[in-house]
């Protein structure tokens, strides 16, 4: 699946135990067939470094590979988070 996100936003709950990016093509719709990737990971209890993948589409919802591309700008927001999902860093 692809689809072009114009809008990335992060988020981080329970003092870093959660961490959450979400992609998407329209910002704050309400539209449910709007497409959207979310990325999420949870620190609290060892899950063997799994990503959660949800998506617009049903099909692409669990444990999958994701690749990207966004302009720099557009990524800045959520690079910090998307970072600690992915292993690079470690959350706080």
């Amino acid at each position: 699946m692809h689809f072009y996100a114009k809008y990335v936003s992060a988020s981080v709950f329970g003092d870093g135990d959660y961490n959450q990016a979400t992609f998407e093509a329209e910002q704050d719709t309400d539209d449910p067939g709007s497409p959207y990737l979310l990325i999420q990971r949870q620190f609290e209890d060892p899950d063997d470094n799994w990503c959660y993948i949800e998506t617009h589409d049903e099909k692409y919802c669990g444990h999958f590979c994701v690749t990207f591309a966004m302009a720099a700008t557009e990524f800045a927001e959520a690079s910090h988070v998307v970072k600690i999902i992915s292993g690079e860093i470690e959350p706080r």
